[in-house]
């Protein structure tokens, strides 16, 4: 009885793409960095205030349900 060898797909270009994008974003000033992180920030804030809304909801929904 053989066993199957599993064929991994050739990742090469993927780990090259990650490889570039990390030198690229260790020559990048503390400034552009900063102004990165501060454009991430403001991208996620809907998310942000939707899962602490969320989490608000089911916190007044599980006070509700336990005075019952």
């Amino acid at each position: 009885m053989t066993k199957d060898k599993t064929i991994y797909p050739d990742l090469s270009d993927v780990h090259a793409r990650k490889s570039e994008g990390r030198r690229q974003a260790m020559r990048r000033s503390l400034g552009e960095k900063i102004t990165i992180v501060e454009a991430m920030r403001e991208r996620l804030a809907p998310l942000k205030r939707a899962r602490e809304s969320a989490e608000a909801e089911r916190r007044q929904s599980k006070l509700l349900h336990s005075k019952d």
